[in-house]
């Protein structure tokens, strides 16, 4: 069985509790992981939103990413290579961080900011955050 809490409210902290409470008293043998919440899954879904945007962007403007070993070849980017190559190397140099999923909604906002100014300074291509999830990030 499994059991998965989003504590946000007083009321959602006060059922969590009475949930422990009631486990430990009918002698049920629960271990408890806690962590901070990063994102939800709808701000998830729009962050690869936006790496689909800036892939499409991208290959619209004749910038094609390389492959790592011919400068001939040339690749169509798509999000997971937005992701891969430009993204996830700003995460790391900002917040020593390999993984999306670790970041802070802070973090993830800080961070899409700077490879939005990157791609419009060096690239002309301007590709902001889905209007969706910059309100979900305030």
């Amino acid at each position: 069985m499994s059991h998965r809490w989003i504590v946000d409210s007083k009321e959602k902290a006060e059922f969590f509790i009475a949930f422990i409470k009631d486990q430990f008293q009918t002698g049920t043998v629960l271990t408890y992981k806690i962590r901070e919440e990063n994102r939800t899954e709808r701000q998830n879904g729009a962050m690869h939103l936006w790496f689909r945007q800036i892939a499409e962007k991208l290959n619209d403007a004749g910038d094609w990413a390389r492959h790592p070993y011919s400068d001939t070849l040339e690749i169509p980017f798509t999000d997971v290579l937005v992701k891969e190559m430009l993204y996830k190397p700003v995460i790391k140099s900002m917040y020593d961080k390999n993984s999306t999923a670790k970041l802070t909604v802070r973090e993830l906002s800080e961070s899409a900011e700077v490879l939005v100014r990157w791609l419009s300074e060096h690239r002309g291509v301007y590709v902001p955050f889905p209007q969706s999830l910059k309100d979900q990030l305030k």
